[in-house]
């Protein structure tokens, strides 16, 4: 297949828009010179199309986007990395994926120093160091291409079957296609040819899991996605997501691959409501993709019974459920955009779709995730295990097939989702634990074997609950060991109230009001103690809230950890 980005036809826009922030505007023939010569950067460290690239952006100025096409465009496999995670997750996933080279920005230096320092680096991966703009400051490590280029000996190579992910659907006894159901391998990875990504989420086995994406996949994918919003030329697309998440390579590859322009604002301008406000007002981008908790903090920051200005022309959300009484109000204060509901999970890319009625905005009933996309093949199966198709009306967990699933599918989303008379699929829920953080897909497992990594904890529980003021977060429950930690038979809701009592004397100590010596004695650890230990090892999105210490968990009659308890203490 071709691919939806090429050098030549980028540069042939000429001076046209490609990039647009309160820097100012590169041209697509600028965009396209600028990529290229990352691709050559690459060439000189010893990078061959198929090969694997990592991509790290501190400052998310418009070098992400050139280190992107760059990458891209020179055939390579990009592996997106987050800036906020530990320098020891990051390096974990660049030795996992086999990189061959790392593409970062200036900003990131330090970060990268402490990545290397994990891998026991001594220059067999290649690094290209670029400025804010995206222009290659320093080329260095690996081994120099001469010749048609040669490998470097210190990095592994990989093979189409070390058992990551397959292209090729696999089939049960029955001869039908075998589910694949999150957390779990599923076979040998395609032939590299066919990656255009690897992106990672949170694995239940205490790594991160990585979901490959193909070309075809993204193809497809971003070819609708422009067709639905009528995205062209004129439109100007607002960069949000981070790129070790799916949203973002619509933005980017979407917005590219029709001639749109992508306007970036820096991460402190996404946080705030004010500044994210403030952003749009300025840089009037007509369409936004986002997760809701972005949406419901702009409404929240416009002034009483203001609509936003100017009113994007298609606001489009997807990740976590948007609260009804939330979407009514942002329907309210976006007059006259088109608002669309996507559904998916990593795994399925964009699987479903729902183009919001206004009129059935009543702030009480979720909106539907609608109706399968053309390119994908959605239905229902009972929860029992048994694999039968629920026909019409009904609900069970849904299953996933098609070019955007990871190896075609069949993929069981562990989703329950119920479907109406009128055929439209409704969200019910997770079957499983996986959870989303502020649009983050997190397996709380991930967690609890961060804090087992702990010397004193001998077992660590997660639960996500509902926040009033901060909405869905994460709470951990450890059960620490003898003579650490507090001592006693406690509840569930003491031990909650004790640790926040203890972040308050912390707090007061601080500023002099305690003194802290005699209670540090008595307990060796708490739960900020726990925070900042997960802090070293876990992007924030996944630190709980707050760590409450335990005797003991609490558990059911079979023995096992009572995760409802918890969550109700």
């Amino acid at each position: 297949m071709g691919l939806p980005l090429r050098l030549e036809e980028l540069a042939a826009r000429g001076e046209a828009p490609a990039i647009v922030s309160r820097g100012g505007v590169v041209s697509y023939v600028e965009l396209s010179r600028r990529a290229e010569a990352v691709g050559e950067a690459l060439r000189r460290v010893g990078v061959h199309a198929g090969d694997r690239v990592a991509l790290l952006s501190a400052g998310r100025g418009e070098d992400e986007a050139v280190a992107l096409v760059g990458a891209l465009c020179a055939g390579c496999v990009v592996v997106p990395l987050d800036a906020s995670a530990p320098a020891g997750r990051l390096a974990r996933i660049v030795g996992a994926r086999g990189c061959r080279a790392l593409v970062h920005d200036a900003g990131a230096e330090g970060l990268v120093g402490g990545l290397l320092s994990a891998r026991g680096e001594s220059g067999g991966l290649g690094r290209v160091t670029l400025d804010a703009t995206g222009g290659v400051r320093s080329v260095e490590g690996g081994v120099r291409s001469v010749e048609g280029g040669v490998r470097s000996s210190k990095v592994k190579e990989r093979s189409v079957d070390e058992g990551e992910f397959s292209e090729r659907r696999r089939t049960s006894a029955s001869g039908e296609p075998a589910v694949k159901r999150p957390g779990h391998e599923a076979g040998p990875l395609p032939a590299v040819e066919a990656l255009a990504c690897i992106l990672h989420t949170s694995g239940s086995t205490g790594e991160p899991k990585p979901i490959p994406i193909t070309w075809a996949g993204l193809d497809a994918f971003t070819g609708w996605a422009a067709q639905l919003t009528g995205l062209g030329p004129g439109d100007r697309v607002l960069r949000v997501a981070e790129l070790i998440f799916d949203l973002a390579w619509f933005d980017h590859v979407a917005t590219l691959r029709v001639g749109a322009t992508l306007v970036t604002v820096a991460r402190r301008e996404l946080l705030a409501g004010r500044a994210l406000r403030e952003a749009v007002e300025a840089l009037e981008p007509t369409v936004i993709y986002g997760v809701p908790s972005l949406f419901m903090k702009l409404v929240a920051a416009l002034p009483e019974g203001a609509s936003l200005l100017p009113v994007p022309r298609v606001l489009l959300f997807a990740g976590e459920v948007f609260p009804p009484r939330e979407l009514k109000a942002l329907a309210e204060r976006a007059p006259g955009a088109a608002l669309f509901n996507l559904y998916g999970p990593t795994e399925t890319n964009v699987c479903t779709f729902h183009e919001v009625d206004r009129r059935a905005l009543d702030g009480v009933q979720e909106a539907p995730i609608g109706l399968a996309c053309p390119y994908a093949d959605c239905w229902l199966v009972d929860e029992d295990g048994s694999g039968r198709r629920i026909e019409g009306a009904g609900t069970g967990e849904l299953v996933v097939a098609g070019v955007t699933t990871v190896g075609g599918g069949p993929y069981a989303t562990r989703d329950r989702v119920e479907r109406g008379a009128d055929g439209r699929l409704y969200f019910r829920g997770r079957i499983d634990r996986m959870v989303k953080i502020r649009g983050y897909r997190v397996e709380p497992g991930e967690v609890e074997a961060a804090l087992a990594g702990h010397p004193v904890v001998k077992q660590a529980a997660v639960v996500a609950v509902d926040d009033p003021r901060l909405g869905r977060v994460l709470r951990a429950f450890v059960a620490v060991g003898e003579g650490e930690g507090r001592r006693g038979r406690v509840t569930v809701g003491e031990a909650l109230a004790a640790e926040e009592a203890v972040a308050g004397q912390k707090a007061a100590a601080a500023t002099g009001g305690v003194a802290s010596q005699e209670r540090d004695a008595e307990v060796a650890v708490d739960g900020q103690t726990l925070r900042r230990y997960l802090a070293e090892r876990l992007p924030p999105y996944m630190v709980p809230e707050r760590v409450a210490l335990l005797p003991e968990l609490p558990r059911t009659s079979t023995g096992k950890i009572d995760y409802r308890a918890l969550m109700e203490g």
